[in-house]
């Protein structure tokens, strides 16, 4: 199953910026042409350009955000996703992101899915504020991580074995003490996030 975890932040109301006043000074060498480019030209308000320095910061937190989730997904995570809004400048700036990220069981292997779902975990919590979608994403992984460690000791009790259940994080891809330290804290406050979905590999997104 793909989840995918995302940001969005309310569209900032843009006034219209207002076009330059024509200048009545012109060289016989600029001609008409002066005239038309100073039609085109537009000049931004003291709180116009307020508004663009927020987009600019809002730009790049969605950036931010969405590239610490891809960065700790690995190979189970998609490339980013933008929704963008027009400042007054005219210019794009990202104010949603999504990446959509592989939540899915490894079939018939308990052990491979506690890795993966490790990934998945620090995924969703690498952001330095994960979104209410970040959380919900972590609780599914939590809730299926532990099915899937269950299946494992199950297993080992059907087989009369005294191997220990290895519970510690799986580093697939040396992602660093900060996703370690996302993993455990999803681990031990997973009561606290919520737990109500009972299927591993189920659908989200990842919002910052």
């Amino acid at each position: 199953m793909i989840s995918q975890i995302s940001t969005h932040v309310q569209p900032i109301a843009v006034p219209k910026a207002s076009p330059a006043p024509k200048t009545e000074e012109k060289t016989l060498v600029q001609g008409a042409a002066a005239v038309v480019g100073a039609d085109k030209k537009l000049e931004l308000s003291d709180e116009q350009k307020t508004q663009v320095e927020k987009l600019k910061k809002i730009d790049q937190e969605v950036r931010t955000h969405e590239q610490a989730h891809k960065n700790s997904g690995g190979i189970y995570a998609s490339s980013a996703s933008f929704s963008f809004q027009v400042g007054p400048d005219g210019k794009r700036y990202a104010v949603g992101g999504e990446v959509s990220i592989d939540t899915s069981p490894v079939k018939d292997d308990p052990e491979a899915t506690i890795a993966k779902l490790d990934v998945v975990i620090a995924a969703a919590l690498a952001p330095a504020k994960p979104s209410s979608q970040d959380i919900k994403v972590a609780t599914a992984a939590v809730t299926a991580r532990n099915q899937a460690r269950n299946q494992l000791l199950k297993k080992a009790q059907e087989q009369n074995t005294d191997q220990a259940i290895d519970t510690k994080p799986f580093d697939v891809n040396n992602f660093g003490n900060k996703s370690n330290i996302a993993v455990n804290e999803a681990y031990q406050s997973g009561n606290d996030l919520g737990l109500d979905n009972k299927q591993a590999g189920k659908n989200y997104s990842l919002v910052s």
